[in-house]
């Protein structure tokens, strides 16, 4: 059987880039496949009007008709800037597109999958696939060590919430003084503000069971190994596909609450779901003796993605 023909569109964000990778992990794991990377220029105006312009025009052309000489079966990016070069690329080739998002309104029709995760509430169509979180590159492989911890900082995002450094310092503080025992590892993100992290520093170096990096100095995999190694993993409620990342590798994750600006907000409402359906931990009850942050089923959704893709075009490939 030969490989499935990809071309996979990346925008050069790192989030949605391991939605796409992690699918693309999962396919590997089930069949054949060649992938080919395609990279999308920096935002231009220039840019989004010759897609569009390109777009547009396609319509009063043929209808979609595989060319002979093309050999692509899959097309897949996620981020709203692959959704145009990915649908130019289908009136080529009549390949299946794919994306891990909600696409704009007028893609929502011409998406032939569309990977949703359930906080986005999309209107349902046979297009839609609900997943418990965006797909990732995290994998469980059953090696967590009991007595290393994690701590994730999420940061600023004037749309969502208010980011307070001393309230999460204090939590950093309460958690590391509950479990003296073991060896933390803490990281900062993209949105860390630099008072944050300057006091995470500090605090490091005062605590010989603490360990702190910079974000942007963490190479390229390296999370994902802290993923792997670390039993307990608590992640500030702004970082949810971070949060979806580490129940995916298998870890006992807590959530870090955060001043939600509304309450209808789509990622608080996602964490909201994680704490009734108990995949998580509350920090508050966690703190007062209630709950106790244990591991339970890893996630997958990567793979349930894969096989997503598989069972509507080709089923035979799962035998």
């Amino acid at each position: 059987m030969n490989p499935l023909y990809v071309i996979a569109f990346l925008d050069g964000s790192l989030g949605h880039e391991k939605q796409t990778r992690g699918i693309l992990n999962a396919l590997t794991e089930l069949t054949s496949i060649e992938v080919e990377y395609k990279k999308i220029p920096p935002p231009s105006i220039k840019f989004a009007l010759i897609n569009w312009f390109n777009y547009i025009k396609s319509f009063f052309g043929a209808p979609y008709q595989k060319k002979q000489d093309c050999m692509i079966d899959l097309i897949i990016g996620t981020g709203s800037r692959t959704h145009l070069p990915m649908l130019l690329l289908k009136r080529e080739c009549n390949a299946k597109v794919v994306t891990c998002m909600t696409p704009d309104f007028p893609f929502r029709r011409a998406i032939d999958l569309c990977f949703t995760p359930q906080h986005d509430r999309p209107q349902v169509h046979d297009n839609i696939f609900l997943t418990v979180g965006p797909p990732s590159t995290a994998v469980f492989k059953g090696e967590h060590d009991k007595k290393r911890g994690l701590i994730l900082a999420g940061g600023i995002d004037n749309k969502s919430h208010q980011w307070h450094s001393d309230v999460f310092m204090a939590q950093v503080r309460s958690i590391i003084e509950k479990q003296l025992v073991i060896k933390w590892t803490i990281s900062s993100s993209p949105r860390t503000p630099a008072d944050t992290v300057q006091l995470l520093e500090g605090f490091a170096s005062q605590n010989t069971n603490v360990t702190f990096f910079r974000s942007e100095d963490t190479p390229d995999g390296w999370i994902e190994r802290a993923y792997a190694g670390n039993y307990t993993v608590w992640v500030t409620a702004d970082s949810v596909s971070m949060v979806y990342e580490a129940l995916t590798a298998g870890c006992s994750v807590g959530i870090l609450p955060v001043d939600w600006k509304k309450k209808s907000d789509k990622f608080q409402i996602s964490i909201s779901y994680l704490l009734e359906k108990k995949m998580v931990t509350n920090y508050q009850a966690w703190l007062a003796g209630k709950n106790e942050i244990k591991i339970g089923t890893p996630l997958n959704e990567a793979s349930r993605s894969a096989k997503e893709i598989l069972t509507r075009w080709w089923p035979d490939r799962l035998k």
